[in-house]
């Protein structure tokens, strides 16, 4: 190919007006159609930190780019915390679906490691789902918190209820969940039945430019219109301790 048809035709790939075209072809898709991301913290025994080069446990992992991250900043656009139904590992393993806290079935006794075992020897296990937009792409994304990390959890939503600011009036009231960014890191942590890596939550203060805060107000009406439904990875492929 002479060095005219190439300079031709990589003039000819600038021209595009793609933008003329957005949307086309994905006129069917709404986020219940997309692959949401989960962020998971990796530990000792997590398949990643022997697969992934650079990996480490602590690390913040990306469940569908596989990318991983020693901090992550944040803003959180939506929260809710219910009983997700697992299949046991030693039964195959397998997420089954979502019940909510407040249900019945949410009274039944539970094992020593709180989890409510079913009649049909299925697992319940108390989650707390935070939907998020993450980095500098603003990449909509989820982090579930179970067992010691719930704690965890409450914490950063006594965080976002902490924040106060002045209304018209003078009042002082508080800001969406969205106005706010945190960063995200790990904490080494360890009780008698083992060590692990936790969340560590910071406040990194309130969000500048108008665009950000727009896209996420956009995500967060898109959660809690039902819109955005998660189906978590499977729990083997991010091994945790045991005990959380």
């Amino acid at each position: 190919m002479s060095a005219n048809i190439q300079q031709r035709k990589t003039t000819e790939v600038a021209k595009i007006d793609f933008a003329a075209d957005a949307g086309i072809g994905l006129e069917q898709m709404n986020a219940r159609d997309l692959a949401i991301p989960f962020y998971t913290l990796l530990q000792k025994t997590s398949p990643q930190v022997e697969d992934i080069e650079g990996a480490k446990a602590g690390m913040i992992f990306n469940t569908v780019t596989s990318e991983v991250h020693d901090s992550l900043t944040v803003i959180p656009c939506g929260y809710k915390r219910c009983l997700v139904e697992w299949v046991p590992r030693e039964k195959g393993g397998g997420y089954v679906g979502v019940h909510e806290v407040n249900s019945d079935i949410a009274n039944k006794p539970r094992n020593d490691r709180g989890e409510i075992v079913l009649d049909n020897g299925n697992i319940l296990v108390e989650t707390s789902y935070h939907f998020i937009l993450a980095g500098d792409k603003l990449e909509t994304a989820v982090i579930s918190m179970t067992s010691t990390q719930l704690k965890k959890s409450r914490r950063w939503n006594s965080l976002q209820f902490g924040l106060k600011v002045k209304n018209a009036n003078g009042e002082m009231v508080t800001p969406a969940s969205f106005s706010h960014q945190y960063k995200l890191t790990s904490v080494a942590e360890k009780n008698d039945k083992g060590s692990w890596h936790g969340w560590n939550i910071e406040v990194l203060g309130p969000i500048q430019d108008t665009h950000t805060y727009q896209v996420a107000k956009t995500f967060a009406g898109t959660v809690r219109s039902g819109e955005v439904q998660v189906t978590p990875p499977a729990r083997e492929e991010v091994k945790e301790n045991k005990d959380f």
